[in-house]
């Protein structure tokens, strides 16, 4: 994974909408090889770890439901919408041929994989929540099995 990009998950707030605006969201780029995260209790060390998972759909053997919990509480109340963006490169050559139909190529040539998850509360009340998982450059590529736009780049 070369980038993450959280915006109101958990500790993580809203991107930066105007000039002089605090961004709150997650950018976060990765090296090649081990890639270490170290924080505070309660600094987002495990939201880091749980976005990741909800965007590649992987929650080994737990079973993990987005819940209202899930989304940013800040001054103006609970967010409608968290956003998790993985954005992927260095694909070997397999790597590229299984994700073919999905890849979005830089103008050098460089093939991304970019996912991108998107949870939108429907009905507080009864803990409804929507999840839509796409890919491409801004999410708007249909191919992960659900639907809905988002970010990675």
């Amino acid at each position: 994974m070369a980038h993450l990009r959280v915006e109101n998950f958990r500790v993580f707030g809203p991107a930066a909408q105007g000039d002089g605006e605090r961004d709150d969201a997650l950018s976060l780029s990765f090296t090649a090889g081990t890639n270490v995260l170290v924080g505070e209790n309660d600094s987002g060390k495990t939201a880091i770890v749980d976005a990741i998972r909800l965007c590649l759909q992987s929650a080994a053997s737990d079973y993990y439901r987005v819940s209202q919990d899930d989304f940013h509480l800040g001054k103006h109340g609970r967010a409608e919408t968290f956003t998790i963006g993985c954005a992927f490169t260095d694909l070997s050559t397999e790597e590229q041929a299984v994700f073919l139909e999905l890849l979005t190529h830089d103008r050098d040539g460089t093939a991304w994989l970019c996912v991108t998850f998107k949870a939108q509360r429907m009905d507080p009340l009864r803990n409804r929540v929507s999840v839509t998982t796409r890919t491409g450059p801004d999410g708007n590529v249909d191919g992960l099995e659900v639907r809905d736009v988002g970010w990675c780049g």
